[in-house]
């Protein structure tokens, strides 16, 4: 190709001579045509170094006479896919980005090509397939990102339903389930000693079986919680009645307005107040057991203490309960925290603080 440059010319001075026209007109293009890539600072950036890029693969064709592609390209092509996934730009605006490139490319390198070269065929021909193939082989390697991108944001998807139907399963369904085997117990317990007592049990075990088994209907059919509650206190006096130990002095105290907290608010701290009173009856061994919930405009705080058995946090920690987790789980959804003090011999306090959104119906004095 040197020949047609005079002796000693180079062949990619044809890109270099109007290199700069080009990506002020590709920008200028991205612009009209209203593209998304360039109302983004960053995705405009990576449009114009990709432009930059092809344009030096096409310089190295011409050098080379023959089609020549830096084998770094797929770094960038990567990182463009991934970026243009996280940030929601759809694919055809890439691709409308690479259109819109290769008019603006080609029309100028036509024209330099027939003032520089002395074969503008052959040039031109180098040029055609040097940009073809740049620009396929980029936006092949930036569409493989983008999906990889978006399965990778699915399977994140799927794990964190599998976590959500894993706490459902074990607060709503496993609780239903506890509740009816600790009153079937104390039934046979009762049956010879205390008929009276027993047919009650047998009831409230019947009741925590047909609540078990809407709870599980509901999450069959809907895979949603049950229906908020109307009463966090309605709910907790519900179950503490449900595991009635007379063994076990409880307090229950629920002080502010609930109508400061959304339902699901209230749905939700239930169901982790429950959760923390129901290991202290399973695991503690307690006398004792005290349940706060106080409800202020801006966070609701519920702790819930015994005088058990204690635990070592950590130990408990790397075996990874469900219970715990879904206790912590459920109240970071909400923007919250939980915190467990307790030591073997010592008893248990778990708090929970859950910031509650101002209520669009408040409104500032003045």
């Amino acid at each position: 190709m040197d020949a047609a440059y005079g002796v000693g010319g180079d062949p990619a001075r044809i890109v270099d001579a109007c290199r700069e026209e080009i990506l002020v007109e590709f920008e200028a293009a991205l612009l009209t045509a209203g593209n998304v890539l360039y109302t983004d600072p960053q995705a405009k950036r990576q449009a114009l170094m990709t432009a930059r890029y092809v344009l030096d693969d096409v310089a190295a064709t011409l050098r080379a006479g023959k089609v020549q592609i830096n084998n770094l390209y797929k770094f960038h092509a990567w990182e463009v896919g991934s970026r243009r996934a996280a940030t929601g730009v759809h694919p055809k605006a890439s691709l409308e980005a690479g259109s819109l490139f290769f008019r603006v490319a080609m029309t100028r390198l036509a024209l330099q090509v027939a003032a520089e070269s002395e074969s503008p065929a052959e040039a031109f021909t180098l040029v055609a397939t040097g940009m073809e193939e740049s620009l396929s082989l980029r936006i092949r390697e930036a569409s493989e990102s983008y999906h990889g991108f978006l399965l990778n944001q699915v399977h994140e998807a799927q794990e964190d339903e599998r976590r959500r139907i894993a706490r459902e399963l074990h607060d709503r369904i496993g609780h239903g389930i506890s509740v009816a085997h600790q009153q079937l117990a104390l039934a046979e317990v009762y049956r010879v000693t205390n008929a009276a007592r027993a047919s009650t049990k047998m009831g409230v075990a019947q009741q925590a079986i047909q609540e078990t088994m809407e709870n599980l209907r509901q999450m069959t059919s809907e895979l949603h919680p049950q229906v908020p509650l109307k009463s966090l206190e309605k709910a907790l006096l519900g179950f503490l009645e449900a595991v009635e130990d007379d063994t076990v002095s409880v307090g229950l105290h629920v002080n502010g307005d609930e109508g400061w907290a959304d339902a699901r608010v209230l749905d939700e701290a239930f169901l982790v107040v429950r959760e923390a009173a129901r290991n202290a009856f399973n695991h503690a061994a307690p006398t004792m057991i005290l349940m706060r919930v106080d409800i202020a405009p801006h966070e609701l705080v519920a702790t819930v203490q015994d005088n058990g058995r204690g635990f070592d946090p950590a130990v408990v920690r790397r075996k990874g309960g469900v219970g715990l987790s879904s206790m912590r789980e459920r109240t970071e959804l909400l923007g919250g925290r939980v915190t467990i003090s307790s030591a073997p011999g010592s008893g248990c306090l778990v708090e929970v603080f859950i910031p509650l959104k101002k209520r669009h119906d408040d409104h500032d004095p003045g």
